[in-house]
């Protein structure tokens, strides 16, 4: 999913349950443990683009600690203008790029030093080989958590037409 060039990315409603976009809330230590074998931890300081708008990582983030904002800016001729979507420790960022392989839609800055884990596509397919069940678990959450993005979306569209 793209940038739109005629609205800025929508900003949470705030009528979502708090930890409804945290990632794989209801899995065991134990199955956190077989994950963060395929990931790499990235300490961010405050003020550190993490995710540039239009570069290309086929990558899904896991925020760990700190918060970060997303920001997709839309705009000609040096006229910047756009919303920031808040990203609290707990939240998948990436995940568009992680599945389509396309250029990231958003520019992501750390608000607070922190960190968040890795996981790159060529990862995933050893975990999806090694840990079927969990990676399975994997996808599905975060399809539950585009699915809330969308309807986000969705709504945010609906209140800018009428």
């Amino acid at each position: 999913m793209g940038a739109s060039s005629f609205f800025p990315y929508p900003v949470s409603s705030g009528d979502e349950r708090p930890d409804e976009l945290v990632f794989m809330p209801e899995r065991s230590p134990e199955q956190w443990d077989r994950l963060l074998a395929f990931v790499e931890r990235r300490g961010f300081r405050a003020g550190e683009d993490v995710i540039k708008r239009g570069e290309t990582d086929r990558a899904l983030y896991i925020v760990v600690e700190g918060s970060l904002e997303a920001r997709v800016m839309e705009g000609r001729a040096g006229i910047q203008k756009g919303a920031a979507v808040p990203v609290p420790a707990g939240s998948v960022i990436g995940e568009i790029g992680f599945f389509d392989g396309m250029a990231r839609s958003a520019t992501v800055t750390a608000v607070t030093d922190g960190a968040m884990l890795r996981l790159s596509f060529e990862a995933f397919q050893s975990l999806a080989k090694s840990e079927p069940e969990l990676a399975q678990a994997m996808l599905f959450d975060l399809g539950r958590i585009l699915a809330i993005r969308l309807r986000q979306t969705d709504e945010f569209i609906r209140g800018w037409i009428g």
